[in-house]
C-alpha cells in the first residue's frame, strides 16, 4: 500500500488540479494513498501513519518547511545555468556555446561571434538578459551589482546568440517526469524594433528575451521541440518538473536548448502566472494534451516505481 506525498505551494498551483490528480490516482489505482501537503507544514498530523508504508515524495518547487516522513524525495532545485549546460551538453543536448565572464575574459568575435547574449548565472523570468558586443564584454565583480541584481549572487554568463527571426520566439515545453503535459511558442511583442538579420542590433544593451508580458504566446505541436525536452529531462532525473525553453535558428533550424529551469516554477496550467498568460492569449494549457490526465499517470507509474 504505497503513498505519494505532493507538496503543495499556493499562487504557484491550484490546489484543484492536485485533487483532480490524487482521485485520478484513487479511481485507477486504489491501492495508492494520496497525500497534499502544503510546503509550510510543520507538524503533519499524518507522518506517524505514513512513516509506516512506502512513501514518495514529489514537489516541483523546492520544499520550504515541511518533511517527509520517509521515502525518496524529488523536487525542484535551482542548478546554475553553467552546471546546466554542461550536464545537457555531456549527455549530446545542444546548447549555445557559453563561457564565464572571469577578470580575464577576453571574447573573440570569431568564436562566439560579433555580438553575444550576457546572462546572469542564477537569473530568473528572463530578467537582466542582454546583448552587448562581444569585443566590450567586461568582467564586473559582485559587490559592484546592485543588491537586487542576480550578478551580485552568482557568475554572469557570454553565450552564442541564436538567431529566431525578427521579433524573438522561444518555446516553453513543461515536462512531468520526462513526459510534456504542454507546449507553447512565445513571440516577441511586434511594436519592439525587429531585427532585420543575425546581428542586426543599434548597439549594446538590447534586450532579445521574448516572454514579456506583452508577447503573443499560442500552443505549439512542434514534435521535434518536444522530443527535444523530453530528452532533457534524462538529465535532470532528480527533478520531477522542468520548464525547457527551447528556439530554433531560423537559418539552419538547429534546436538549441537555452534553460531547463530545473527549479521547477513551471506548473502554468493553473499558476498566478500561467492564468494571467492563458487569459491574455486565449489558450488552455491544461486540455492541449491532458495534462492532469498525464501527471495523474506519471505519478501513477513514479510511486510504483519508486515508493520506499
Amino acid at each position: 500500500m504505497p503513498n505519494i506525498i505532493l507538496v503543495y505551494q499556493p499562487t504557484k498551483m491550484d490546489m484543484a488540479d492536485y485533487r483532480t490528480i490524487a482521485s485520478g490516482i484513487a479511481r485507477k489505482r486504489p491501492e495508492i494513498t494520496t497525500f497534499i501537503v502544503d510546503t509550510k507544514e510543520l507538524n503533519w498530523a499524518d507522518a506517524a501513519r505514513v512513516a509506516k508504508t512506502p512513501t514518495l515524495t514529489v514537489s516541483p518547487l523546492p520544499i520550504k518547511k515541511f518533511r517527509p516522513p520517509r521515502g525518496p524525495v524529488f523536487e525542484g532545485y535551482e542548478w546554475p545555468k553553467s552546471q546546466q549546460n554542461a550536464w545537457l551538453r555531456e549527455s549530446g543536448v545542444p546548447v549555445p556555446d557559453w563561457v564565464e565572464i572571469t577578470p580575464d575574459v577576453k571574447l573573440d568575435p570569431g568564436e562566439l561571434g560579433p555580438y553575444v547574449v550576457v546572462k546572469p548565472e542564477m537569473g530568473r523570468k528572463g530578467a537582466e538578459i542582454f546583448v552587448k558586443r562581444a569585443g566590450r564584454v567586461r568582467y564586473k565583480p559582485r559587490d559592484a551589482y546592485p543588491e537586487h541584481h542576480p550578478g551580485s549572487r552568482g557568475a554572469m554568463l557570454a553565450q552564442r546568440f541564436v538567431y529566431t527571426g525578427r521579433w524573438a520566439v522561444n518555446y516553453r515545453v513543461v515536462t512531468l517526469f520526462g513526459r510534456a503535459l504542454f507546449c507553447w511558442r512565445c513571440e516577441l511583442d511586434h511594436s519592439f524594433r525587429p531585427l532585420n538579420s543575425r546581428y542586426d542590433f543599434p548597439g549594446d544593451g538590447v534586450s532579445i528575451v521574448s516572454n514579456k508580458k506583452s508577447s503573443h504566446y499560442t500552443l505549439a505541436y512542434d514534435k521535434d521541440v518536444i522530443a527535444l525536452a523530453e530528452r532533457v529531462h534524462d538529465v535532470f532525473p532528480k527533478q520531477p518538473m522542468l520548464g525547457s525553453d527551447i528556439v530554433r535558428d531560423i537559418e539552419s533550424g538547429e534546436l538549441f536548448v537555452l534553460e531547463a529551469s530545473p527549479r521547477g516554477d513551471a506548473w502554468l496550467m493553473s499558476s498566478d502566472t500561467g492564468r494571467e498568460i492563458q487569459a491574455a492569449n486565449g489558450i488552455d494549457l491544461t486540455n492541449q494534451f491532458g495534462a492532469l490526465e498525464i501527471a495523474t499517470d506519471v505519478l501513477i507509474e513514479k510511486t510504483l516505481e519508486a515508493a520506499r
